[in-house]
């Protein structure tokens, strides 16, 4: 069972990590360039870069490591991949079994339950291990290159996306347990995050909504890691009801 669930998502899980794992090399190439392009950025309108949050303080702050990684990858890069990584890893778990009409075979074999753990916790331990592997990759390379990085800025950074990362995942398990093809799951969970991110973004009382906003900042505030938690949670629990109640 193991095994059999490791093959069905050994490709997703390499093309993620090893995309996300360029995009990390790209951006330490292109550290060097920054400069370069902070002449070009400053020729642009003032007002227009301000709007953006380009200030000349800001771009003096790009050309030091620490705050250039901080910024552009916990910040942008990772940071924006964390929902996307979660949907991409879970969305076909249960709906691709279901799509090929595998799953009554796999019910005979094993229980509702030990079936559920099994495909939900295998693929979240499998995405949570590339997270890890991506968060804290930016402390040995800047070790090797000489530069120094804040260790405790780069965990807080990890526990928050550990906790988007949980959250989308577990949104997207319950869809795939839903549905019985593979694309439903995926369209909704994105379309799922597009809404409440442009909801979060334009309805201030709504701002929770927006997971982009506790992803890239990186502050592990109780209230929005609490109730992204919990509603994960809530989320695995309606994702085994609906195991354990549906005819395949």
């Amino acid at each position: 069972m193991f095994n059999k669930e490791f093959r069905d998502m050994r490709v997703r899980f390499f093309v993620m990590f090893f995309i996300l794992l360029g995009t990390f090399i790209l951006l330490v190439v292109m550290k060097d360039y920054t400069q370069n392009l902070s002449e070009i950025i400053r020729s642009a309108p003032k007002n227009i870069l301000e709007k953006f949050g380009v200030t000349d303080e800001f771009m003096e702050k790009l050309s030091r490591w620490d705050f250039y990684i901080i910024t552009q990858w916990y910040g942008k890069n990772l940071g924006q991949f964390v929902p996307i990584l979660a949907i991409i890893m879970a969305f076909p778990v249960f709906a691709r079994e279901i799509e090929n009409e595998t799953m009554e075979l796999l019910l005979v074999r094993v229980k509702r339950k030990r079936l559920f753990m099994v495909k939900f916790f295998v693929p979240l331990v499998f995405t949570l291990l590339s997270l890890v592997v991506l968060a804290v990759l930016p402390l040995p390379v800047s070790w090797i290159v000489g530069e120094s990085l804040d260790a405790s800025s780069v965990f807080r950074y990890l526990l928050v996306e550990t906790v988007g990362i949980f959250l989308w995942f577990s949104i997207t398990i319950f869809f795939s347990v839903l549905f019985s093809d593979q694309v439903k799951p995926l369209i909704v969970s994105i379309a799922l995050l597009a809404g409440t991110t442009a909801l979060g973004s334009f309805i201030k009382p709504l701002s929770i909504l927006n997971t982009y906003l506790y992803i890239l900042r990186g502050e592990l505030t109780p209230w929005p890691s609490l109730a992204y938690t919990l509603t994960g949670v809530v989320f695995v629990y309606l994702s085994y009801k609906v195991l354990e109640t549906k005819d395949f």
